[in-house]
């Protein structure tokens, strides 16, 4: 509640000072104020582009930038070029507490100046302006606590101070003001006379101010204290001391002088014919009666679900640079997306009573979509938590006003997604705009995608201005909308929030084209001889994710990831044709880069000859780009057979053992698998070996020459024994 109030209120001021400085300029050249601006569309042109993201559940998240100009009917007589802007943003800092942090300036343009008297111009640069408060929540409500100050030296001097307290409570708002005047008679075209008089003449307008608001109110707001008393009159200043105190129900007295502006509007309109003052319609009668009860709701609301804690708001005149420049910064504790939604449909309500005043213009056709659009924004949902808004106008010698409003993450839940679409093609055919551009594009959870369709049928009354995969851009002109569908599906890129790019990129001569899902901003890709590199960005703190598609062909070697020069873990997959890299990180501003190149694989064993049935050692190491590559896994083939599996240490080194059995020349080399593709190192050549001693024909050798030796030993005994008998 108390953000819309600021903003609000800010924008008053803005308007108020704009309004101010018109007349006062005016007078100072003795000149009109500037001619009127029609709202018609040939003196109103708009421009710009507006995303819509549309997510599973719901939800859409709103940005972009419209601008506009506006001329004026008839040559000014006078212009008063000038500038403002106003920049405001949400964001959620702990907890349930939201930081609203917001600035804005007004100023003159320089053309403005230039043809200001030289006088007026010292006066504007000499001049001190500056208000300020600090606000706090307490038990009865939150509480301000403010100070403001106007110089102009030797003219005009004013200090004071205001509190405020908007109760929540038994106790009454209160308002007090404050405030020292002096008063120079010479530049003020004044004189001691005419400040006595105003002083004596105060208590009669002070009277007539306090009964006719305690009237309109009907005594729920009363003036405790109104007067200007003085301090010192002299002869070429005064000094007065300015105090107002009010209390009360102000939501209550609002509500109750809403109620008596129709008969009030009535007493001050001068008779008709016959001397019969003119009834006022009891429709008027009735939407007034209607904005009172909302005004009345508002005030049951405007805390229910989200309270602002502290906070406080500047504003000073820079008198060198002729600018106003006002800053506020706000903390709120709640759920304070829920208390703006709520306060968005009772203020829609109140609109609601206006447009029934309006049907009998606009007719009844108009009236009927203006009323299904105010329902359609009255039973939705908001988020702005997260959002950002800025708001600048700008008007040059001509009285042409340029308007520029930009916003980003505004959030919405259309009760009726397909009410939505029927607004916005009702839009484009009441109030075409060419150049108004309107992105409909996919939103996405982790799971789940949705999908735009867009029918034949709506191609044959309109076509998009540009298409990707996931979004499409359109002329804000004669939509068939209400055909448009969105269907939800599997998320296949894993990607929340993502952002879909198609970036062609040349590899050897040959095109490819990369297709990028990441819910980071990519703010470039540089393609590199041998892979990309991509530029992200995002909120500090969160959770950036990525997923790329390269086809095979571009691919010469295994795939690298590294963030800002250090290595990153990443899944890697491969299709058919193509891969695919997934792969998440902390947001900041970081440089992702995606390399291939073929890893390099060293064999070597301890021995190239060794006997039968002995083990051989083997080692190696795989490096890539000059890096280890730890824990991957490496197979070592004998004959170009996997014998074994092993994985890389710290280092990117490998070793083990082979037993070989066979008397043989073998082959021994390692292999590196990366997803469909394999890489070798170059093979090393180990000898077995049988020792002569160990040979059969040397086995042989022997068992007949110990068969002979017995044999011999055998018939030698036996001769012997038969020479005996």
């Amino acid at each position: 509640m108390k953000s819309g109030v600021k903003i609000l209120s800010i924008i008053a001021i803005i308007l108020l000072l704009q309004s101010a400085m018109t007349i006062c300029f005016a007078e100072e050249f003795k000149q009109s104020p500037p001619a009127k601006v029609s709202m018609e569309s040939e003196n109103l042109t708009a421009s710009g582009d507006i995303r819509f993201r549309v997510y599973p559940d719901g939800w859409i998240r709103i940005s972009g930038h419209i601008s506009t100009l506006a001329k004026p009917v008839e040559k000014p007589v006078a212009t008063i070029p000038y500038h403002t802007a106003y920049v405001c943003r949400y964001e959620p800092i702990s907890g349930d507490e939201v930081l609203m942090k917001c600035h804005g300036a007004i100023g003159l343009e320089s053309s403005a100046l230039e043809n200001l008297p030289e006088e007026f111009r010292s006066q504007l640069g000499q001049m001190k302006f500056s208000i300020s408060y600090v606000e706090t929540f307490t038990k009865s409500g939150p509480t301000y606590d403010g100070r403001f100050t106007i110089s102009i030296p030797n003219k005009l001097h004013v200090n004071g101070l205001f509190k405020a307290l908007d109760s929540i409570g038994p106790i009454e708002s209160s308002f007090r003001l404050y405030a020292n005047i002096t008063l120079w008679y010479s530049k003020l075209n004044m004189t001691k006379a005419s400040v006595e008089q105003m002083v004596k003449s105060f208590p009669f307008i002070k009277g007539i101010m306090v009964a006719l608001i305690e009237k309109l109110t009907e005594g729920e707001v009363k003036i405790r204290d109104l007067a200007l008393k003085p301090i010192e009159v002299g002869d070429e200043k005064a000094e007065l001391k300015f105090s107002f105190e009010s209390e009360g129900n102000f939501y209550e007295g609002l509500a109750k002088f809403i109620e008596k502006l129709p008969e009030f509007s009535e007493e001050m309109m001068p008779p008709i014919e016959g001397g019969v003052k003119p009834e006022i319609p009891p429709e008027i009668v009735e939407a007034f009666t209607g904005i009172a009860k909302y005004v009345r709701e508002l005030k049951d609301i405007r805390y229910e679900y989200a309270a602002p804690m502290s906070g406080n708001l500047s504003a000073s005149w820079d008198g060198v640079d002729m600018i106003l420049r006002i800053n506020s910064s706000t903390i709120y504790k709640g759920d304070l997306d829920k208390q703006f939604t709520e306060i968005l449909r009772i203020e829609c309500k109140m609109i609601g009573e206006l447009l029934k005043l309006m049907s009998k213009e606009v007719g009844e056709e108009q009236a009927k979509a203006m009323e299904k659009i105010l329902d359609l924004a009255t039973n939705s949902e908001y988020r702005f938590s997260e959002s950002s808004f800025k708001v600048s106008t700008k008007m040059n010698q001509l009285g042409e006003t340029m308007t520029e409003v930009k916003f980003q993450d505004l959030r919405v839940k259309p009760k009726d997604l397909n009410e939505l679409f029927w607004m916005i093609e009702y839009i484009s055919r009441v109030s075409p705009r060419e150049d108004l551009h309107l992105t409909i594009e996919s939103g996405a959870t982790q799971d789940k995608l949705t999908l735009i369709r867009i029918s034949p049928e709506m191609l044959a009354v309109a076509k998009p201005i540009k298409e990707t995969r996931y979004s499409s851009t359109w002329k804000l002109f004669n939509l068939p909308f209400r055909r448009l569908r969105i269907e939800v599906s599997k998320n296949p890129w894993r990607v929340a929030d993502l952002n879909y790019t198609e970036y062609q990129a040349e590899f050897k001569g040959v095109k490819h084209v990369i297709e990028i899902a990441s819910n980071s901003t990519i703010a470039s890709i540089k393609p590199l001889m041998n892979g990309l590199e991509i530029m992200v960005s995002g909120r500090a703190g969160r959770l950036g994710a990525m997923n790329l598609t390269i086809p095979k062909p571009a691919v010469d070697g295994m795939i690298l990831t590294m963030i800002d020069d250090k290595p990153l873990k990443a899944e890697l997959g491969a299709s058919k044709e193509k891969y695919w890299i997934y792969m998440t990180y902390t947001h900041s501003q970081k440089t992702i880069k995606i390399l291939w190149e073929k890893p390099e694989i060293a064999v070597n064993v301890a021995e190239r000859r060794i006997r039968v049935g002995e083990e051989v050692e083997v080692s190696g190491r795989v490096m890539v780009m000059g890096r280890p590559l730890e824990g991957v896994k490496v197979e070592i083939l004998l004959d170009k057979v996997a014998v074994k599996s092993l994985t890389t240490g710290a280092d990117g080194s490998f070793r083990t053992t082979l037993k070989l059995e066979e008397e043989k020349t073998y082959e021994i080399n390692a292999r590196y698998r990366f997803l469909d593709r394999e890489f070798y190192g170059e093979p090393v050549e180990v000898a077995t070996y049988i020792p002569f001693y160990q040979k059969p024909w040397f086995i042989m050798m022997i068992v007949i020459v110990v068969v002979l030796i017995a044999a011999t030993l055998i018939i030698w005994r036996t001769r012997r024994v038969l020479s005996r008998i």
